[in-house]
């Protein structure tokens, strides 16, 4: 293997949604070790607008993966910059993987970063990089719809159609990946650039979607489980990332269900039974959850500012570093939940006591 620094040409370039999320890597030698070479990356992320059917939905993404591959190299040491809400969460010779952590409440990302990626060193004189990222449906956010239906609709209607778009763009357009960059040190045969998606959507599925979204504004029960079941949505997986905000979900049963990063703002939830849920990065602020079953839920990074949690359940809850600031807690079941570095503070309810076993166990009040 020679050591000088092997040429990388572009090879493959997918940014169908460049406002989206765009993807640039470029290599530069080493400074440090002749023969190895360092990529650089520019990644952007916004929000894209994009017409469907006889209207427009203006979306974006707030998680997903970056995936660095390496054939006939090493990954000698990754850069990312520590700026970025990337954390790493898989790292081989040839392989890394970064996961993005979006904000608690934070509906898309809008991110216009450059920074060292990795180091390589080649191991053959044709060396290939490929850099992608790849997205859920959890990490797909619809901000804006316009002339599919008209304003006036429900709620709850109004998550569910927002979950069915988001479903319905990851499926069509969105995966494997939102967008991809391949270099490699072979001179052969065109550049690939594809600036849109390479297939067509199937007429019939745009049908399909049309009537469901008729069927869903026209039906006259706005029970969210019913909803789901219309709009074939597993209750159980498919609401994670949703946006159910001033939604009526009074006694709903969502137990085990994943639903992190979503939004309940405004939401009623009293007696709903949230127990085991996987509500981390959920934002609650303004939701009344009174009587609630929260009992062994995931809430880490949660956020219940102006939230009522009076008469709830939440014994074996995980609230590590959630926001239970100017939370009404009165009659409050805490017990056994895991309150490490949570905020606390102003909270109708509270006694003596209560407030001093939750800093004994970790909990935070800011005022103390």
């Amino acid at each position: 293997m020679s050591e000088s620094y092997p040429f990388l040409h572009l090879h493959t370039a997918y940014n169908p949604y460049p406002n989206c999320v765009f993807l640039q890597v470029t290599p530069r030698p080493s400074t440090t070790s002749q023969g190895e070479f360092t990529l650089d990356l520019n990644l952007r992320f916004n929000e894209q607008e994009k017409s469907l059917l006889n209207g427009q939905i203006k979306f974006g993404v707030k998680g997903g993966k970056l995936n660095l591959m390496i054939q006939q190299g090493k990954i000698i040491k990754t850069l990312f910059n520590e700026n970025v809400p990337f954390k790493l969460i898989e790292s081989y010779d040839n392989s890394v993987v970064w996961h993005l952590i979006p904000q608690t409440g934070q509906s898309t990302l809008k991110i216009d970063h450059s920074s060292p990626l990795a180091t390589i060193q080649p191991t053959h004189e044709s060396v290939i990089v490929a850099l992608s990222y790849i997205v859920n449906l959890a990490d797909i956010s619809i901000m804006d719809v316009t002339g599919l239906w008209r304003h006036d609709i429900h709620p709850n209607k109004h998550s569910i159609l927002e979950r069915k778009l988001a479903q319905f763009l990851w499926k069509e357009r969105l995966s494997p990946e939102i967008s991809m960059i391949k270099l490699t040190s072979n001179v052969s045969g065109e550049v690939k650039k594809i600036n849109s998606p390479t297939t067509n959507i199937e007429p019939q599925h745009l049908a399909e979607l049309h009537q469901l979204i008729d069927k869903l504004y026209e039906i006259k029960n706005n029970n969210l489980l019913e909803l789901l079941k219309i709009a074939q949505l597993d209750a159980q997986i498919d609401l994670a990332g949703g946006n159910f905000l001033a939604t009526e979900l009074s006694g709903i049963e969502l137990s085990g269900a994943n639903l992190t990063h979503s939004n309940f703002r405004g939401s009623n939830l009293t007696d709903a039974d949230l127990s085991e849920a996987m509500l981390s990065y959920t934002r609650f602020s303004g939701a009344d959850l009174s009587g609630a079953y929260l009992g062994n839920a995931n809430l880490q990074q949660a956020d219940f500012y102006r939230s009522s949690l009076a008469l709830a359940n939440l014994i074996g809850a995980d609230l590590r570093g959630a926001n239970l600031q100017d939370v009404n807690l009165s009659q409050t079941n805490l017990s056994g939940a895991l309150v490490k570095g949570a905020k606390f503070g102003n909270n109708e309810g509270m006694t003596p006591e209560m407030k001093t076993n939750l800093l004994e166990r970790g909990a935070i009040f800011p005022s103390v």
